[in-house]
């Protein structure tokens, strides 16, 4: 579903990602480990279509993102891809059911559709009953998990995790890291973890580890 061939990255004389490359299948929930500062983000950014790499490209669903223009990408992110931030990005003057149905407003989706979805995908992260919940009345906890159901509303084919967990307490952190994988998997697509947690990454079915020499899998 997606295949990484050889991307390379620099900022000035520093070079961030080295030849990296990397297969993700259906169903198939893959974490990248690193720590801070050793291009996890920007390795997303590429796949996302966010920024260009200077060389290598990225190939989702057999097309190469790197030749969209950027309408087509715009729309690729929009359609196909879901993405769960560290810092949840839940709009805060939004109820939960409307933060999590926003994904399918902006693609022009009826409101009984947008209403169905919501509440499906909220009872599958165990928020039934907070629909009309404002985000200031929730846990961190809750609100990444509002941040999971609003990223798969649109049943996308790629999940894009940054750091999901690094603003959770331990258990809170153990309860969202094994529901997205579930989710990812339930929902038949493709997803990347990029954690710094050895435990984050142990939730996943492959691991790989990013450092200043490229990627390799850590057994």
């Amino acid at each position: 579903m997606l295949r990484v061939s050889g991307l390379t990255k620099r900022f000035g004389e520093r070079t961030v990602l080295n030849a990296v490359s990397l297969d993700v299948s259906q169903g198939e929930y893959v974490a990248v480990l690193g720590e801070s500062g050793v291009g996890k983000s920007t390795l997303l950014n590429i796949i996302a279509g966010l920024e260009p790499p200077d060389a290598g490209e990225v190939r989702f669903e057999g097309r190469a993102i790197g030749a969209l223009d950027d309408d087509a990408r715009t729309l690729l992110r929009r359609d196909r891809f879901g993405f769960v931030f560290q810092a949840f990005h839940v709009l805060p003057h939004l109820t939960v059911e409307q933060n999590v149905g926003l994904p399918l407003l902006l693609r022009g989706f009826p409101s009984g559709k947008i209403r169905e979805r919501s509440l499906k995908n909220l009872n599958a992260v165990g928020l039934a009953g907070r629909e009309e919940s404002m985000p200031r009345e929730l846990s961190g906890g809750e609100l990444q998990r509002v941040a999971i159901a609003r990223a798969l509303v649109g049943e996308p084919r790629l999940v894009l995790a940054d750091e999901p967990t690094g603003n959770l307490d331990q258990e809170n952190a153990r309860q969202v890291l094994a529901l997205l994988r579930e989710q990812v998997v339930a929902h038949g697509a493709a997803g990347i973890l990029v954690t710094h947690s050895e435990a984050a990454a142990a939730t996943c079915d492959r691991r790989y580890r990013l450092t200043s020499q490229g990627l390799g899998s850590v057994s």
